[in-house]
């Protein structure tokens, strides 16, 4: 058992204060659980508000039911309108105007979201019915778009771009889509064909007329059918976002009981399409497994009391509220919107408000959860200041481990991180100098260089250090351009406690370099990329810079031979700068399941951060072409580079193809016993996805129903990621059991580990160690062998290049660092 954090006494007043600190943990969750239900009570309230109710749960459900139904309706009309064209029928001119779609299920999904938006809002009959025209209209125009700017439809939706606001006539124009016009009367005529449509096939909604002055309007209203189904419609329940623990969680010895006070969630969180059997059959198989070192890893790691800074979350509070720059991912207030111009503005002039304006609406937009979460987090951090918390554990279905409480956590961002360290204080010798000095060099920025390096850029800047630690906000010029300034201003401040107490309990923390490329890198036995990825050598490698500079190399070329287009696309991206920060991202993604269309949204946004604002009209030059021109070379390099460690991705999705179409589960166990499963079934009903509503009408009407066929398709979108997390998972459930025994306090953010500064050195050859002899088992051959015992099948080997011998792997200590 760690140290509880509590100060000595007998046993009877540490019985009591134990008692003391549960009563108020339960009085803490009680409030997270409160502020929870009035968060998604608001929430129901302003999405009702706004005319979304078909996103509400009896919105979802009233789709689920009435799909179908109105989609036969209308294949029966457009079947009689294809033998018959010339017969005359109600509302019959509108039938031409659906041509664009894809079908009938498509049209209903439309009409029957447009229909559930307004569905209490008791509207006129015509205004009704153009309301319905109008849903048609902009999903055709939205066809339209995507058919010829799918790139720049793309950006502007994951912008916040509204979709109603993409189909606008403005937007088609700049975007140089022309669009055939809609007149009141055409979308009047769209929406009663429609509307006929739900009265005949569904109970939804019905036409009553009411005396309004002199006149008796007809309106639209709900059926009693469709408002009874509306109040017995259970509301959706809204996850509580829980703080972290002031007492000890529970400890984990099953699937059940563990974690927060009273928890009765389960150990293991299934992924979204399994929520319905949460607590039955999507979790069946960890009831069988032996999951006892998994259990033991998350009780150890929620036993490690922690305290919370009792200076830092004032100095943040006063840096977010000043404003202070380069502290924070954004500025606590938002961008003003520049006032409109006066009569007559120059092309420049308007052209630079534009800009602004435009640089405003994304900042309020993009970063309003990012200032939301601060927020939040700098309340939580002041409340808890000075004091020992705790964090508890679950696991995802791969096996990962997170912490289960949402602001002031070790797995949160830079300023979260740097609020918590260990309460029981290490002492602090030469070697534990050491270590601070290398992580402070790591947290500036320097985590690829050698250890002797960092060590001694750490010397040289001891006194700037130090000087920091004395006046913080002061001094800014000090820490303020670090990577992760909040956690080299605690390596600062802990240097100066070291110094002064000869203690301290500062995280220090190693992370694994490229972790998903260097795991598959090591299952195939391929020394190229294992030493790109710090697997195998002596010296410090890095494959982001390595497909940079041959990135920047194939520009070059372009630039001195080829065409003009090549050319000038060469000299905007040499310009701009190919750095390992831009590849980055494409890199991590790629094991995972990354995408050529994923790597252009980055490269686009990249663009588009350094352009501030471009005009829609010139879009596609000036952002879309040369970010498909660079992610051509960019995606050429990457898998030049990696192209081993994306084949276990193709046999992965080939094995599990021929698994699931035999009638099996893709089942496997991981190196810890880590029972893996992928049972992605067909759904019976239809999934239809419409441009103008969006993921919100992506609905499953049954979800994966056990007796429907297995679904290769569904379950190869995550089966590369789902792989590739499982096995750095079990890797790391053995470091932290490993710790464990020894007594070794630890934390984890899945390949990122931290202890005290007087562990420091155990914990990274016990990386090390570990990695070295996780990895001396084939793991893709024993799942391959595994999978083929439980189904009978034959199953192609899996890839191999060989030419990395097992016993150099993990001999380089800069894989951990």
């Amino acid at each position: 058992m760690q140290d509880s954090g509590h100060a000595g006494g007998t046993p009877a007043s540490d019985l009591q204060a134990d008692l003391q600190l549960k009563n108020e943990q339960l009085a803490r969750q009680r409030k997270c659980e409160q502020r929870a239900q009035n968060d998604g009570a608001a929430a129901h309230r302003r999405i009702r508000e706004l005319g979304r109710e078909s996103a509400l749960p009896y919105g979802q459900a009233l789709y689920s039911q009435c799909l179908e139904p109105l989609a036969a309706a209308l294949e029966s009309t457009f079947e009689d309108y294809l033998l018959a064209p010339d017969k005359a029928r109600s509302n019959g001119d509108a039938i031409p105007y659906f041509d664009a779609f894809k079908g009938v299920h498509h049209i209903a999904a439309v009409a029957l979201t447009a229909t559930l938006d307004q569905l209490s809002r008791k509207q006129r009959l015509a205004t009704f019915c153009q309301n319905l025209g109008k849903a048609v209209e902009d999903e055709c125009r939205l066809m339209r778009l995507q058919g010829k700017s799918p790139l720049e439809v793309r950006r502007m939706m994951r912008q916040g771009t509204s979709r109603k606001k993409l189909a606008s006539h403005e937007v088609m124009r700049q975007l140089g889509c022309a669009v055939p016009p809609w007149t009141d009367m055409v979308r009047l005529h769209v929406g009663q064909f429609l509307l006929d449509h739900l009265h005949r096939s569904v109970p939804l909604v019905r036409v009553v007329k009411h005396r309004v002055g002199k006149t008796t309007p007809r309106f639209v209203l709900p059926t009693a059918e469709a408002e009874e189904f509306i109040r017995q419609c259970p509301q959706r329940t809204y996850s509580t976002a829980h703080t972290a623990m002031v007492c000890q969680p529970e400890p984990w010895h099953e699937l059940y009981g563990g974690g927060f006070l009273g928890n009765e969630e389960s150990f293991v969180r299934v992924p979204v399409q399994d929520i319905e059997e949460k607590d039955g059959s999507a979790v069946e198989h960890y009831r069988e497994a032996d999951l006892s070192m998994q259990y033991a890893a998350a009780t150890h790691m929620q036993n490690v009391p922690l305290q919370v800074d009792a200076e830092l979350p004032g100095m943040q509070r006063i840096a977010w509220e000043n404003g202070i720059s380069g502290l924070f991912p954004c500025a606590r207030t938002p961008m003003e919107v520049p006032d409109r111009l006066g009569d007559n503005p120059g092309a420049a002039e308007l052209r630079a408000r534009n800009r602004m304006a435009a640089m405003a609406h994304r900042d309020r937009e993009q970063n309003r959860p990012r200032r939301v979460r601060i927020e939040r987090s700098l309340q939580t951090a002041e409340e808890l200041a000075g004091r020992v918390v705790y964090q508890p554990y679950h696991a995802d279905h791969r096996g990962r481990l997170y912490s289960g409480n949402r602001h002031v956590t070790h797995q949160g961002p830079d300023y979260e991180k740097a609020c918590l360290s260990f309460a029981r204080k290490g002492c602090v010798n030469d070697d534990g100098m050491a270590w601070i000095f290398k992580a402070a060099a790591g947290h500036y920025g320097l985590t690829r260089q050698h250890w002797d390096y960092r060590q001694k850029w750490g010397e040289n800047e001891k006194e700037r250090m130090l000087a920091a630690a004395e006046d913080p906000l002061g001094r800014l010029e000090l820490w303020r351009d670090a990577s992760d300034p909040w956690q080299y201003l605690q390596m600062c401040r802990a240097l100066k406690e070291a110094l002064d107490t000869g203690e301290t309990g500062v995280p220090i923390r190693l992370d694994q370099t490229t972790s998903g490329c260097g795991i598959l890198s090591t299952l195939v036995r391929d020394a190229k990329v294992a030493r790109l990825c710090n697997v195998i050598g002596s010296t410090p490698r890095d494959l982001y810079s390595h497909i940079a500079e041959k990135v920047r190399y194939r520009l070059s070329i372009d630039l001195e031979t080829g065409d003009d287009r090549a050319q000038t696309l060469a000299g905007i991206w040499l310009r701009f700068g190919i750095d390992r920060k831009l590849c980055k991202g494409p890199v991590l993604a790629a094991p995972y399941g990354g995408s050529y269309m994923s790597l252009c949204d980055g490269l686009v946004d990249a663009l588009d951060e350094h352009y501030g604002y471009v005009p829609l009209n010139e879009y596609a030059l000036q952002v879309a072409v040369p970010a498909k021109y660079l992610a051509s070379h960019l995606w050429a390099e990457l898998k030049q580079a990696t192209g081993p460690c994306l084949e276990v991705k193709g046999w992965l999705r080939a094995v599990c193809r021929k698994v699931m179409n035999a009638g099996y589960p893709l089942e496997w166990t991981t190196g810890a016993n880590w029972p893996m499963r992928k049972a992605d079934r067909v759904p019976k009903k239809r999934v239809v996805q419409t441009l103008l509503f969006g993921k919100k009408l992506n609905m499953t009407l049954q979800d994966q129903p056990v007796d429907a066929a297995f679904s290769p398709t569904q379950a190869n979108k995550s089966v590369g990621a789902d792989w590739t997390h499982a096995i750095d998972a079990a890797l790391a459930h053995q470091i932290i059991y490993t710790c464990a025994v020894y007594g070794v306090p630890v934390l984890a953010n899945h390949d990122c580990f931290a202890t005290r500064v007087d562990h420091a050195t155990f914990l990274h050859t016990n990386l090390i160690h570990n990695f070295r002899e996780f990895n001396k088992v084939n793991w893709l051959a024993v799942a391959r062998e595994e999978i083929q015992i439980n189904t009978g099948l034959l199953l192609p080997a899996p890839p191999l290049v060989d030419t990395l011998p097992v016993g150099l792997v993990g001999t380089n200590p800069y894989l951990y660092s």
